[in-house]
């Protein structure tokens, strides 16, 4: 199996394992005035796995962090994400969204240095947040078959409880990227393109130059 497979296979398998005991365990915190809102590592991890491991690991990850939840999540836990619509509406939407996140990573690795590369990072992550509510709530609602005017008032009420949780991923998927080797910063998904081998070209050279 190429490098570029396996390894993003167990990094979404060891990251998304991650995420789902961080969220059955309640590894989260309160943020002071927002008892709606609890502030968790488990999008932290999905973000490092899809922008480190491409498409391929951030899918892996954020179903197997769903799988673990319905299965050893609390009782209210599993009353929620074992519900079909809220389940595939999830795997859906975090699926296609990891995808973007780790193309978008992948495009701002070739093209920028660190450490201006964590300013359109931080896009990716705000991106990640405005694109997660509209998609998932509206396909809850359809197919629930709840009307959809009230996707509007939902959607506009989740991106407030998300802004701590956005500006944590961030502020902590930064501090990884600063302090990771730049070996270890590359995506694992795809391989370089190989430099021509000089010694190659000088025998040419030689040749030509003989004849």
């Amino acid at each position: 199996m190429k490098k570029t497979i396996w390894q993003p296979l167990v990094l979404g398998i060891v990251l998304g394992s991650l995420a789902g005991i961080s969220l059955v365990t309640g590894l989260t915190f309160l943020t002071p005035g927002i008892a709606t809102n609890a502030i968790g590592f488990y999008v932290t991890l999905l973000l490092l796995s899809a922008a480190l491991g491409g498409p391929l690991a951030g899918i892996i990850a954020s179903t197997l962090m769903i799988i673990i939840s319905a299965l050893f999540g609390s009782p209210e836990m599993k009353a929620v994400i074992t519900i079909p619509a809220v389940i595939w509406s999830n795997v859906l939407m975090l699926g296609m969204i990891g995808t973007l996140a780790g193309f978008g990573y992948r495009f701002i690795f070739e093209r920028l240095k660190m450490p201006v590369r964590l300013l359109p990072w931080a896009g990716i992550v705000i991106a990640y947040y405005l694109l997660n509510s509209p998609i998932s709530i509206t396909l809850q609602y359809f197919l629930l078959g709840d009307p959809l005017s009230e996707v509007l008032p939902a959607v506009l009420y989740s991106y407030q409880t998300y802004v701590p949780q956005a500006i944590f991923d961030i502020f902590i998927t930064s501090l990884i990227f600063i302090a990771l080797p730049s070996r270890y910063l590359r995506p694992l998904w795809y391989a370089s393109k190989k430099a021509p081998d000089q010694n190659i070209e000088v025998q040419v050279n030689w040749k030509e130059g003989a004849q």
